[in-house]
């Protein structure tokens, strides 16, 4: 019955999806790249915990535009910090004619990309899959602590078990994982702003894809062929 409800659905597509299709691409981040939580944490079924619904929306923001995180990991190999190996396979990947399937545009707002996320967080809390904690306050605005429990990281195992299609999700998450910057959402958001695509984006507007000049970037490095 979980795993049926939180299935992605094709229609209908509208920025990031249904409320159940974002929140299965949450779930798979959160158990993927959550942090493990710490020995001395109160809450005994937690396995995983996300710092913050700005590191949340940050790396989702990753996930589904795969040519931001294609670039960001030519970015990373360019500078010698990640080896052909991993990122070849990644680019190809997320540059293939099946990958626009995978792509759900985010709106550009005072602090970057963002979408509401309230729906699908609270269908994982309905469900007994996450909570979520009033963390330390962070400037003006209080921080809340996302906790992946047990039981969802067992719903997790099962969708990947049933349901194929968040494969694709699955091995977003661990290129993400490549970025030193996904461990902080301050530290993702200074390095999404500084695509000038993102940057430049009308408050209020969709951040424009970046598949074509991403796409001839790859090329020129002998990671995909031009195409005919």
């Amino acid at each position: 019955m979980l795993v049926s409800v939180m299935t992605p659905e094709s229609r209908p597509r509208k920025r990031g999806g249904t409320s159940a299709q974002t929140a299965a691409r949450l779930l798979i981040l959160m158990d993927v790249l959550g942090l493990p939580v710490e020995p001395d944490c109160d809450l005994p079924e937690a396995v995983r915990v996300v710092r913050s619904l700005t590191r949340l929306e940050k790396l989702d923001f990753w996930l589904r535009n795969p040519d931001y995180l294609a670039d960001e990991l030519m970015i990373e190999l360019e500078a010698a910090r990640l080896p052909l190996a991993t990122v070849q396979p990644h680019v190809e990947r997320m540059l293939a004619a099946s990958a626009h399937g995978h792509h759900y545009p985010m709106i550009r707002y005072k602090f970057g990309a963002y979408e509401v996320v309230d729906n699908a967080l609270a269908k994982l809390k309905a469900f007994g899959l996450i909570v979520h904690r009033r963390g330390a306050d962070s400037g003006d605005r209080a921080r809340h602590d996302y906790y992946l429990l047990r039981r969802g990281a067992d719903v997790a195992n099962d969708m990947r078990a049933s349901v194929p299609e968040l494969q694709w999700y699955e091995q977003q998450a661990d290129a993400i994982g490549f970025l030193s910057e996904a461990m902080q959402g301050s530290a993702a958001r200074r390095r999404q702003y500084e695509q000038p695509e993102y940057r430049d984006a009308v408050l209020g507007s969709e951040i424009p894809p970046v598949f074509g000049r991403v796409r001839d970037r790859a090329v020129s490095l002998g990671l995909i062929e031009e195409a005919a």
